[in-house]
């Protein structure tokens, strides 16, 4: 300690030298605040302040510019006080610095939402009933912790994994506005996932649907097998969509990779381009293809042919809900995921199928949509022998 700290103290509240044995300031008559280091710099007149309050338990006290001179928070040491006031007046909306993890979900979806679809939309908004526990926390107070803690509070891996996407997305915004400067939410831990196997169409059910292919219903499923389509896409589809004379289909409608993709007709299945052929003839102009919900065409469209087929051990109520008997069974997306398999099997290229069935990445195609057929497997040792020479 120098000498001047030796002989003087400082007054907490009023910053100035008093004796070092002084139990009063003999300025302003403080009692009992007083400390061996000088008072911080005195910022301009009207550009915020910061003190040092002996009530907090991290002691300086940040308020903003004059006139509101807003709290800012209370900070362990004069210098991250200093910074508060800096960042508070370089945003340039105040409003938003001390904002809440709810305020900053209000801003961020109030455009958002205008950009997406309503699905998506609604899965953003099932998601924010999660963030529940920190929706009052400060934003620039949230860290990787408190989104871990939502995560791990769920089970279940399609709803630990939404609440990440929200919470990443909540972190970008904050960034982009200045208030945390790292998403902390790209360290979160999602639980590890076990991969379950689809099922997909054997070649014996496959058959079975060419063989009662006169019903649209079965042509629907054969199209959704050799094209790839997700249910929600085939009930999208308009006579717009399709262009017979090149050859095509565009459609997709859940992510940018699979958004008004071009889909083409299987050359070497000309029935499949005869049968969407059949559909244009006998729809309107401009209208859907399959003038039905999502719902309605998975039980009496989907669901419905499988039945009266026998390929689903199931039946539907009164209600139009389908009462499975079985817990594995075939669905709407067992036809992706059999297309991703027989386009492998065919030989097609990785970044053509990729493109056609509108994944941002091949890792997605292959990791979950294409599935091997045993016998492929044992024809492929088959072709390992005893003498390498």
């Amino acid at each position: 300690m120098n000498d001047e700290k030796m002989q003087y103290k400082y007054c907490t509240n009023c910053g100035k030298k008093v004796p070092v044995d002084a139990v009063f300031c003999c300025y302003c008559g403080t009692k009992g605040q007083f400390s061996d280091e000088p008072p911080h710099r005195k910022r301009d007149h009207g550009s915020g302040t910061v003190i040092y309050d002996s009530r907090y338990r991290k002691g300086f006290v940040a308020r903003g510019p004059a006139p509101k001179r807003q709290y800012l928070g209370a900070y362990p040491t004069a210098e991250a006080a200093e910074e508060a006031i800096e960042n508070f007046i370089k945003l340039g909306c105040p409003e938003l610095y001390n904002a809440t993890v709810e305020i900053v979900y209000s801003l961020w979806s109030d455009t958002h939402f205008k950009r997406i679809n309503k699905k998506t939309v609604d899965c953003y908004k099932s998601s924010w009933k999660h963030f529940k526990p920190i929706a009052g926390m400060k934003m620039k107070d949230v860290k990787t912790v408190h989104f871990q803690q939502l995560v791990d509070a769920h089970v279940g891996a399609g709803v630990s994994s939404n609440i990440k996407t929200l919470a990443k997305a909540l972190c970008r915004f904050a960034m982009e506005n200045d208030l945390i400067n790292k998403n902390y939410a790209e360290f979160v831990k999602l639980p590890k996932i076990e991969k379950t196997e689809k099922m997909i169409f054997s070649a014996e059910q496959i058959s079975k649907l060419w063989r009662n292919s006169h019903d649209k219903s079965v042509q629907a499923i054969l199209v959704m097998i050799y094209m790839g389509f997700r249910i929600g896409e085939i009930t999208s589809l308009t006579t717009e969509s399709v262009n017979l004379s090149e050859g095509y289909i565009i459609g997709g409608i859940k992510t940018e990779a699979g958004k008004d993709r071009i889909v083409p007709f299987p050359t070497n299945i000309p029935e499949i381009k005869g049968f969407v052929a059949s559909w244009l003839r006998n729809a309107f102009p401009g209208s859907r293809l399959f003038p039905m919900t999502v719902h309605t065409f998975r039980s009496k469209v989907f669901y419905a042919t499988l039945i009266k087929l026998g390929m689903v051990d199931a039946h539907i109520d009164e209600k139009c809900a389908v009462v499975f008997h079985t817990d594995k069974h075939l669905t709407p997306h067992s036809t992706r995921h059999t297309f991703a398999s027989l386009s492998v099997a065919a030989g097609m290229r990785p970044e053509r199928l990729q493109h056609i069935i509108g994944h941002a990445s091949f890792k997605t195609t292959a990791d979950y949509y294409v599935h091997v057929d045993p016998n492929s497997l044992i024809s492929e040792m088959g072709k390992l022998v005893r003498d390498c020479s």
